[in-house]
């Protein structure tokens, strides 16, 4: 074994010795030990404070900031659920694809997060055609069937509900374990598994379920 500080040849006398038993080297040595200390407290530091940092911003957050995050999450599971479909109102599958929500959250937040408000439309159509109404009935009446529009329709009859920050912050993992089996699937689901995945999906969530 060669000396790490001088280079010489020794003799370890004990497992991973990496510095001989000269004064210098024995400094060297110390030395390393206390920078590799520091290093070391450094980023547990830097590690402590990031989580402090993270728990602090997750206590300032309101019911909106909530109900934002769980948004974005059912999104997606929507997007999935849809992905290789064209929008829902357009029939296209030109430019960027949203989750359009059919009855609107500012008419009714309480079907925000319903899998069966929500079907996959073009930014263009949900942004820009204040939800593009007539031609998603449309859009769902040639995909799904009149009654499945008329139960869509019924959805306004569900009774508010009225969620606290705990009640959010329970369901976003249950959305992120939906959408993590969603993506291993890896395919185009059928029409009719459009339907029945929402409501399976509806029914873990346990929103809607009464």
């Amino acid at each position: 074994m060669r000396c790490k500080n001088c280079g010489e040849k020794f003799e370890p006398k004990f497992f991973l010795q990496k510095y001989c038993e000269k004064v210098d080297c024995k400094v060297k040595y110390a030395m390393s030990v206390v920078a590799k200390q520091k290093e070391d407290n450094l980023k547990k530091a830097k590690k402590e404070s990031a989580h402090e940092k993270q728990v602090l911003k997750e206590k300032l957050k309101t019911l909106s900031d909530w109900k934002k995050e769980f948004q974005t999450e059912i999104n997606s599971i929507v997007r999935t659920i849809d992905k290789g479909y064209p929008c829902i109102a357009t029939n296209t599958t030109n430019g960027k694809m949203n989750a359009g929500h059919y009855i609107g959250v500012g008419a009714n937040d309480t079907l925000r997060f319903h899998l069966e408000n929500i079907w996959i439309q073009s930014e263009h159509s949900n942004s820009w055609k204040s939800g593009d109404t007539i031609r998603y009935q449309n859009g769902i009446v040639a995909t799904f069937g009149k009654d499945y529009l008329d139960y869509m329709n019924s959805l306004q009859q569900i009774k508010p509900i009225k969620l606290t920050i705990e009640d959010v912050k329970e369901k976003i993992p249950i959305a992120r374990g939906i959408l993590k089996w969603l993506k291993l699937q890896d395919r185009k689901f059928t029409i009719e598994e459009r339907i029945s995945l929402r409501q399976e999906f509806n029914q873990k969530i346990g929103l809607y379920n009464n």
